[in-house]
């Protein structure tokens, strides 16, 4: 292992943040776990930070961080029931601010008096998942004690910490479901990862339940968390919309949300449902009476598309934001009918009853069917991975493409297989990176497989930012690269972390996050994602954040860095619609005073901000 300095570290932090700029502005750090230097946690002297204990940050529009972590120091134990070492942060750093703390009271004091703890697994007695809305709200979520709170029953709850104002308690374990005889919530009922909310505080949630009127045909559930005024959108067992005489089983996953869109999927059950007709696609885009609409069907023929039919094996799936601004679905579609194998699948969207092809099997692809490499002669589309790929509020959609032989049979090794594009609004799709491409500017590496590792993510300023292993030409070194791309700036990289291919594999990435090389970095992936239809590890305004680690010397950053433009195109946008109107005005106001939402950078809330707002009304340009 490679001995360390432990006191220079310290003073790495504060110089870090005048090392030179990159491209996109200049990284960051905003604190390294060693287990010696100072955290600067408001309020807690003395702590320092558990090495390996940093989850993944999240960052907001205004570019606050807020992770969850372990401390260390005077008064803090890890055991038993005074443990009091878990901490939810947020801030930039020097110093963080408190989000909540075990055995400490849970936020807003309801239920009154009740603190985070959890004797049998102290470490948990805080769970995040990464949960934040545009605008720097934050869901947490944990175990309990108090009075009136049975461990096992009812001791545990999910609260939402807006970017404004007051907590609120969203759920707690059997509380009761809306629109239900006495059916009551799990007792487990904890944020999970990838659990959108909005910037209202409002979060989509799949859940079992029972009691009450409770029965196997009836005993799940999708219902929006409200403050105070939770909404049943669909349980089990209900008459499905649009279909006489049939039933549907909400599915407990592939649940979206932006703003007050939200979507879903499920199963029909009744006669003539089969395995090739049973799922539904479900969203309440312009319903004008009634909870949900069903925009898509298994089996079914896709309006506008004479002979085409969404298959009915596999036939749909979603990436990271479907749900538009515009109320428009984003679906990854499996095709049948006259679709034959060449060209038998499609990115589309739907809006309001219409479909429209974005991307189809088979399609040529500009930098890779038209290119002079030979290695990508007679390639063309196939799809997207499932998970890598994402649209953003502005109608960019980045992601992870998969290529085939034009005579539709796979790719084998060595001959590329992957690439990385955009598609734009205007339907113009450009190539951004091919594996086996060169790594810019770094002379004598090349990139690997870009399938399901990216952990692509973009704003609405048009700078999309992914992870790419990368390999040394002489096969020595190996690791991964953060890359960014927009049309001004082009591909480029942000940092890399890699390492030595032969043991002991010493770390030789980028010395200016934790004072030594990294080897490890991460990003948020599919699951980094709010309920207004952008990332929360890498904003709507282009803040991006995220882990880098030497493991090698047990060190642990974490840093963010602007990405693009230094400022958002449109930052009265505060909930990212497109268009600056009375939602962000009553954002602006209910910040008033405050930190948050500050669109001059002067760190308050006040008559310059909302001048600023005011001369912004209207579509953004």
């Amino acid at each position: 292992m490679r001995p360390v300095i432990r006191p220079t570290v310290g003073l790495f932090l504060s110089a870090c943040l005048a090392s030179s700029a990159l491209a996109d502005g200049t990284w960051e750090v905003l604190a390294v776990a060693d287990g010696l230097s100072p955290a600067n946690i408001s309020g807690i002297k003395g702590a320092v930070w558990v090495p390996n204990q940093f989850n993944n940050p999240v960052i907001d529009a205004n570019g606050k961080v807020t992770f969850r972590c372990q401390i260390a120091g005077p008064g803090i134990t890890n055991t038993g029931a005074t443990a009091n070492h878990v901490v939810v942060v947020s801030g930039t750093g020097a110093p963080w601010t408190v989000v909540a703390r075990n055995n400490s009271g849970v936020p807003g004091d309801t239920p009154a008096s009740a603190i985070f703890s959890r004797t049998a697994s102290p470490n948990n007695s805080i769970v995040t998942a990464n949960n934040l809305s545009a605008d720097g709200g934050f869901v947490v979520a944990g175990y309990m004690t108090g009075p009136g709170i049975t461990t096992g029953t009812n001791d545990t709850a999910t609260w939402f910490m807006p970017a404004s104002g007051s907590p609120f308690l969203l759920a707690q374990g059997r509380d009761i479901c809306p629109g239900t005889a006495g059916a009551q919530y799990p007792a487990n009922m904890t944020a999970s990862s990838g659990q959108r909310t909005n910037n209202n505080g409002e979060s989509l949630f799949a859940m079992t339940l029972s009691g009450g009127d409770t029965v196997t045909a009836n005993n799940s559930a999708v219902v929006m968390l409200r403050n105070g005024a939770d909404q049943l959108i669909v349980r089990k067992g209900d008459a499905a919309v649009g279909f006489s005489g049939l039933t549907i089983t909400p599915d407990t996953f592939g649940l979206f949300l932006n703003g007050s869109t939200y979507a879903f999927s499920g199963k029909l059950v009744g006669t003539g449902i089969t395995t090739a007709n049973d799922s539904i696609y479900c969203t309440n885009s312009f319903v004008s009476s009634g909870t949900y609409r069903v925009y898509a069907r298994e089996g079914d023929p896709i309006p506008g598309f004479k002979g085409l039919t969404i298959a009915n094996t596999s036939s749909i799936s979603f990436g990271q934001n479907p749900v538009g601004t515009d109320g428009s679905i984003m679906l990854i579609a499996t095709l049948g009918g006259t679709a034959t194998p060449l060209d038998n699948g499609a990115i589309m969207t739907e809006t309001n009853g219409v479909f429209q092809i974005l991307m189809r099997k088979g399609d040529a692809i500009p930098g890779i069917t038209d290119s002079a490499n030979p290695d990508f002669n007679g390639k063309v589309f196939q799809t997207v991975n499932t998970t890598g790929n994402t649209r953003t509020n502005n109608g960019l959609f980045a992601f992870q493409g998969i290529l085939m032989n034009s005579d539709g049979t796979s790719i084998t090794s060595p001959a590329p297989a992957t690439f990385v594009g955009v598609r734009k609004a205007d339907g113009t799709v450009v190539t951004i990176c091919r594996q086996t491409d060169p790594v810019p500017g770094l002379a004598g590496w090349t990139i690997g497989s870009l399938n399901g590792s990216t952990s692509i993510c973009a704003s609405d300023s048009g700078s999309v930012v992914f992870a790419a292993s990368i390999s040394k030409d002489d096969t020595t070194e190996s690791g991964t690269a953060i890359m960014a791309w927009d049309d001004a700036g082009g591909l480029r990289m942000l940092a890399k972390a890699t390492s030595l291919n032969a043991s002991p594999f010493t770390p030789t990435g980028d010395t200016n996050f934790t004072g030594t090389p990294i080897n490890q970095i991460t990003l948020i992936g599919s699951t980094g994602n709010n309920g207004n239809g952008t990332g929360t590890g890498f904003s709507s305004t282009g803040w991006l954040t995220l882990r880098a680690t030497d493991s090698a010397n047990s060190l642990y950053a974490i840093a963010r860095i602007q990405v693009g433009s230094s400022s958002s195109p449109c930052p009265a946008d505060i909930d990212g619609n497109g268009t600056v109107d009375g939602a962000d005005l009553a954002s602006l106001l209910g910040g008033w005073g405050s930190s948050s939402p500050d669109l001059t950078g002067d760190g308050i809330v006040d008559g310059s901000d909302l001048a600023t707002l005011l001369g912004a009304w209207g579509a953004c340009n």
